[in-house]
């Protein structure tokens, strides 16, 4: 690919940025919605399909983190996203929906970032 002066980032790059906030944005949705289904025994097979799908995006994410170039931010991350797979298995292994509320502020937040990031990435 061609440098041109006005290119700050590839156009790989911001694909990844795109898929990276769409992840994060499907998570977050997944988060609140998990958070609406308390009762476990009546919703038991929809709060298994969302944890798992929770799970995945998380360890995807994870697994995108660059941790020994990343800095800071990626170390920061990382943690978050551990949080949130603990936040989700707290749900499936105690019926304790009590870090979701803390879980769906960080992916509201993270979410939020990577959307403006997205969009000056554009």
């Amino acid at each position: 690919m061609e440098k041109n002066e006005n290119t700050i980032i590839s156009s790989k790059q911001k694909k990844a940025v795109s898929v990276v906030a769409k992840l994060l944005s499907a998570m977050h949705k997944e988060i609140k919605e998990l958070n609406d289904l308390k009762d476990l025994e009546s919703n038991l097979e929809t709060i298994q399909k969302k944890t798992e799908r929770i799970s995945k995006i998380c360890i995807v994410l994870q697994n995108s983190l660059d941790l020994k170039h990343g800095g800071e931010v990626a170390t920061n991350l990382n943690h978050l996203y551990q949080h949130i797979r603990f936040s989700v298995a707290r749900v499936t292994d105690d019926n304790d929906f009590s870090y979701l509320k803390s879980a769906e502020k960080v992916t509201a937040e993270i979410t939020d970032g990577w959307q403006k990031i997205s969009t000056a990435a554009a």
